[in-house]
């Protein structure tokens, strides 16, 4: 083995490849394919916009590909992409695991991934420790890391789900001023969002902004935000969280004494498993009429 740095072609390059694309499909709407051939060969040094956007592609920070090493990046995003699966099944006790492991924890120093680690800490403290205070701590400490009340561009998914997490405990402890800063924020800067960036984990924070709403007794404010996330999902070609997101629609419904929707709201949401297991796609109408609802 060597101890020599890897130089940024090369990165791109072996990242490109563990990413399985192509010059042309990393390229496209960045650079021509024959620039990008001659930073992979290190024949041309690639300016800032262009290496952002690289960047963006292929998934890391700027800060990463400059200062970490292939091995380090790779290993760092795999152990992300782990904690980060449990999240999507909401295995808390899988993340509680992974995340008490102390050499992963001595061995983050990039922002990006420290912003990631306390994110999942405090997701760990409020679901299984039930700690709201250390919870809304570290996801605060998370958000100081990238993100201020100001900033204007470049918002990540990440940092929305932080926003749309804060105010899920706030609102779960009652703090509903907070709650409803952080979540009307979230849902905000997530249909604002560009669509290169937006992702289906998004969809969480739909279901989160509607759960607020019900809880104060906006019904109709409750299925429009609902509705709005199961339509998110869907574009995304995803069922993240489109079962809670019926549920939660026929509950409003009901609430409103308008019990043939209700019902068929919660019928879409028990079919939901079994769609999305066989990965059939549907479409959502009213009942017995033929114009969407989403």
């Amino acid at each position: 083995m060597t101890n020599e740095k890897s130089s940024l072609g090369e990165k791109i390059k072996r990242l490109r490849k563990t990413r399985k694309l192509t010059q042309k499909m990393l390229a496209d709407g960045i650079c021509s394919q024959s620039v990008l051939s001659r930073i992979e060969n290190d024949l041309e040094i690639p300016n800032v916009l262009v290496l952002k956007k690289i960047c963006v592609r292929l998934g890391i920070t700027m800060d990463q590909m400059m200062f970490a090493e292939f091995n380090e990046i790779h290993r760092m995003q795999r152990f992300f992409e782990k904690v980060n699966n449990a999240l999507i099944h909401q295995d808390y006790e899988q993340m509680n695991a992974l995340l008490r492991n102390a050499q992963i924890a001595n061995q983050i120093y990039l922002d990006t991934d420290i912003q990631l680690y306390f994110y999942y800490l405090g997701t760990v403290q409020f679901f299984i420790d039930q700690n709201p205070d250390r919870a809304i701590n570290s996801l605060k400490h998370s958000l100081l890391l990238t993100y201020t009340e100001n900033k204007k561009s470049n918002i990540s998914p990440i940092e929305i789900q932080i926003l749309g997490c804060l105010g899920r405990i706030y609102a779960d402890t009652n703090q509903l001023k907070n709650a409803e800063h952080y979540l009307s924020l979230s849902i905000q800067l997530t249909m604002d969002l560009p669509k290169e960036h937006a992702n289906f984990e998004l969809s969480k924070i739909f279901y989160h902004h509607s759960r607020f709403l019900f809880l104060q007794a906006d019904f109709l404010g409750t299925i429009d935000s609902a509705l709005k996330g199961v339509q998110w999902a869907i574009s995304k070609m995803s069922y993240y969280y489109v079962e809670e997101l019926l549920q939660i629609t026929g509950a409003a419904y009901e609430k409103l004494q308008e019990y043939e929707r209700a019902q068929f709201m919660y019928e879409k949401a028990q079919s939901v498993q079994m769609f999305a297991k066989w990965c059939i796609p549907f479409l959502i109408f009213e009942p017995k009429k033929s114009t969407f609802i989403v």
